[in-house]
């Protein structure tokens, strides 16, 4: 039995499901901060394995009959890197894809088709359409979790989650939600936003994604690396790093975030960070997105479009 605490329910897990999550490259992800690198100066600490489980919960709750899409979700994530997608763009990294080799091949691999399943089956559904995740607007587990986990754990909700799930049901492969529980879902969406393009929490993965960077071009090899480490390993490359860039930045965000200065124009040896992409995700209300079903969400949900912008950051 696993008891997810941010629902408040204890749901019991499939034989295969138990031996993945005592698996290495599940728990790994105990040990990848969720929130990136924002994670070395704010109190959103939770890991990736924790997101895992939510998802798992969630996908085990609604699509209980859904066996393969339950061991889906609990290999979703386990090809990030360390600080999840700060030194990912960076380095030319895709944790997709690094997922799919680790589903294909190895201890996983193996754990799946000792219990008759196929890794290609597993890696199949992460490319499709399904309640875990899809490419359109309409809300998946995945992006459901995020949301709720992240917005729980900074304070920032209007309604406590093992509350506001209890108005959420499935119609086919879709979230749907009554409008009172879609109203509360789409504040946390709009929420966790403002939190992760803060731009304060975005100039530490764009930091340490410097950081990582200037320690690979001193270190050949250290980019094949890195998709294996767990952010503590990182942290510990770069604090000993023979490259003095990679050294200094790495201190400056773990003992002195403050030295970080964000401008709106470019300044000499300034990064620039565009924001460009924001998941404007929402759940159904009956058969209509949410967003068509009620004024208040259409409302809450334009307000991701005013979320677009430049900034540069130095130390």
């Amino acid at each position: 039995m696993i008891r997810e605490p941010l629902y408040q329910w204890q749901l019991e897990a499939h034989p295969v499901e138990i031996e993945l999550f005592r698996s290495r490259p599940v728990r790994r992800l105990k040990f990848l901060h969720h929130f990136g690198a924002s994670a070395l100066f704010s109190p959103l600490t939770h890991s990736r394995f924790e997101h895992t489980v939510g998802v798992w919960s969630l996908m085990a709750h609604f699509c209980p009959e859904e066996p393969l899409l339950r061991i889906a979700a609990i290999l979703h994530d386990i090809g990030h890197l360390p600080f999840s997608h700060a030194v990912e763009r960076t380095l030319g990294y895709n944790h997709h894809r690094h997922t799919e080799q680790l589903i294909g091949q190895g201890i996983i691999a193996d754990i799946l088709i000792k219990h008759g399943i196929s890794p290609r089956a597993i890696v199949e559904l992460l490319k499709q359409e399904t309640p875990l995740t899809n490419p359109t607007t309409i809300l998946g587990f995945d992006h459901l979790d995020s949301f709720l986990r992240d917005t729980y754990y900074a304070g920032k909700q209007t309604m406590p989650p093992s509350e506001l799930i209890k108005g959420l049901s499935m119609q086919g492969p879709y979230i749907t939600a009554d409008e009172a529980s879609a109203i509360a879902l789409v504040d946390a969406i709009v929420e966790d936003h403002r939190m992760f393009l803060n731009p304060q929490f975005l100039a530490m993965d764009a930091l340490l994604a410097k950081a990582a960077a200037h320690h690979c071009e001193s270190n050949p090899g250290m980019r094949d690396r890195i998709p294996t480490l767990m952010d503590h390993e990182l942290i510990q490359e770069l604090l000993q790093s023979n490259n003095d860039v990679a050294r200094e930045t790495i201190h400056v965000l773990m003992y002195e975030p403050h030295r970080i200065q964000v401008t709106q124009e470019p300044v000499p040896g300034s990064i620039e960070v565009k924001i460009g992409k924001v998941y404007k995700k929402q759940p159904l209300i009956g058969d209509k997105l949410a967003s068509e079903a009620s004024f208040q969400v259409a409302v809450k949900l334009a307000e991701l479009d005013s979320m677009a912008a430049t900034y540069f950051f130095t130390i």
